[in-house]
Formats: structure tokens, sequence, C-alpha cells
């Protein structure tokens, strides 16, 4: 969405500017009025390209700092899941450990019997 409206205030920008370059140069005025007329748009360009800029670099730190956090998130859900993992796989340890000692046990009775 933020970058649609980049998009879009870029290209009003251009417009502008290509509007305003046709303006100047076909309107009947004397050198100096066009020109002052040129650094009057020039300014203007400028300072929308400008805002432009910004708002680039703000929606840019705006995906930086979403990309961290969800990559934070996404740590901090791993180690979890590797903890709960960890206690899973202790537990199934200690599970089969007492059936091997029971069928042992009763593998020993079998044979002594």
């Amino acid at each position: 969405m933020k970058n649609n409206y980049a998009k879009i205030a870029g290209a009003f920008l251009v417009g502008g500017a290509i509007g305003a370059a046709i303006a100047v140069l076909y309107a009947p005025k004397s050198g100096r009025e066009t020109r002052k007329d040129i650094s009057k748009a020039a300014r203007r360009m400028k300072e929308g390209a400008v805002d432009l800029v910004d708002d680039a670099i703000e929606n840019v730190n705006d995906f930086v700092d979403d990309m961290k956090e969800k990559t934070s998130d996404i740590i901090k859900r791993g180690i979890e899941l590797s903890e709960d993992a960890k206690e899973e796989i202790i537990n199934k340890f200690e599970h089969a450990e007492k059936s091997i000692q029971k069928q042992r046990k009763k593998l020993m009775e079998t044979l002594r019997g």
C-alpha cells in the first residue's frame, strides 16, 4: 500500500514537472520571467522530490523495523519450540528406558524360571 502511494506521488511529480516545463517554454514571456518561472518550478520539483525521498526512507525504515520484530518473534518461537521438543525427547527416552528395564526384568524372570 505504501509502495503504491510512493509510485503515485512520483508519477504526479514527474507529470507536474513535464507540464510545468511545457507551460514555461510555450508561455509568451520575457527571458527573465521564463528563467524565474523555471527556477520556481525547479524549486517545487526539488521540494517534491525531497518529500518523496523522505517518504521512501520512512517506508524502508518501517519495513526494516517490521522485519526486525518478525525475526525476533520467529527466533523466540524457535527457542520455545526447541525447549518443548527437548523436553518431549527426554520424556520419550525416559519412557523407553523404563519399558526396556521392564522387558529386561521379564526376560530375566523367564530365563531363571
